[in-house]
């Protein structure tokens, strides 16, 4: 597996955490820039000679103006999985870093069981679409664990502290806005900043323009990856359709069933037909995350709120 990573020499020693493993468990290849993203050419360029590409650069960029999409279609035909963070400095850079580092040491670690939340706003659309997500995730059976952490069954500060488990990936369905999630009364970055457990795998927003800029300065989507709360985060830079977050979901839910194990995969796999649930979407952090929880993340997850209670009902 080849990645290349595209930043300032500044940001590079910032990602120095995270370029020691790739340097360990792929083809690492490094472009320096001044700061300024390369143009689109380039960026095609590039991915014609890697699997997946980080791009790092001016904050004053925004994810749907960096990136057509979630992944870029090479020169030689094949799609690549592309991440983008903005420089906000080094050291959210280094949080990112050492907390995508975290997530692919313990792909390497004990094996453990695949632990994945499904959150929900407490809307009868999303509930079904939740109970879709989680009958299709528990096909894999023994592999994987999946906790039903909607908003009738848990209060925002009880999620926060699941989403802290080390998990190997979150699905969230419901409203979004370029703040957070409108589900749990309100789901904020904020929220977010207690520095203590383990960062998650991937995150993935299914809804509206967790990813855009709109009246705000960062993204949701943006934030968490910099604040070290997951390597990577998948979300809208723009309103969506719900058909659309449904194709997503069910896609990822099967690249997941057939055994993928890093974002990249997963999303090239689960790449809808529909051009507007493509192009609406981008990768934020680490492409290659891993989809991996640490050894105990299942029993910590099974403490979390009402959790027991709600299985025993």
């Amino acid at each position: 597996m080849r990645i290349a990573v595209v930043a300032s020499s500044v940001s590079l020693d910032a990602l120095e955490p995270l370029l020691e493993e790739y340097r360990q468990r792929f083809i690492l290849r490094i472009i320096e820039t001044e700061g300024e993203v390369p143009e689109m050419p380039l960026l095609k360029q590039l991915a014609a000679h890697t699997d997946a590409l980080l791009l790092v650069g001016a904050r004053k960029r925004s994810p749907r103006t960096v990136l057509p999409g979630p992944l870029l279609r090479s020169g030689d035909d094949r799609w690549v999985p592309v991440g983008w963070l903005p420089d906000v400095g080094a050291a959210a850079l280094r949080k990112f870093a050492e907390g995508a580092a975290h997530v692919h040491q313990r792909a390497v670690a004990q094996a453990s069981q695949q632990v994945i939340a499904v959150l929900s706003q407490w809307h009868p659309k999303y509930l079904n679409l939740a109970h879709r997500i989680e009958g299709l995730l528990d096909q894999k059976g023994g592999e994987a664990a999946v906790m039903r952490w909607s908003a009738d069954q848990l209060i925002r500060d009880d999620l926060i502290q699941g989403l802290n488990c080390g998990l190997a990936a979150a699905f969230y369905v419901g409203h979004g806005r370029p703040v957070g999630w409108v589900g749990y009364h309100g789901t904020r970055a904020h929220h977010f900043q207690e520095d203590n457990g383990h960062p998650l795998g991937v995150l993935f927003s299914l809804c509206c323009a967790t990813a855009s800029r709109k009246r705000t300065g960062l993204s949701f989507a943006e934030a968490l990856p910099l604040m070290g709360k997951t390597a990577a985060s998948f979300g809208a830079v723009e309103p969506t359709l719900h058909a659309d977050n449904t194709r997503w979901a069910l896609g990822l839910c099967r690249a997941i069933n057939q055994g993928d194990t890093t974002l990249g995969d997963v999303i090239v796999k689960a790449m809808p037909t529909s051009t507007t649930a493509l192009s609406g979407y981008r990768i934020l952090g680490d492409p290659l995350a891993p989809l991996v929880a640490v050894s105990d993340a299942y029993q910590q997850a099974q403490r979390i709120g009402r959790y027991d209670e709600y299985l025993t009902a």
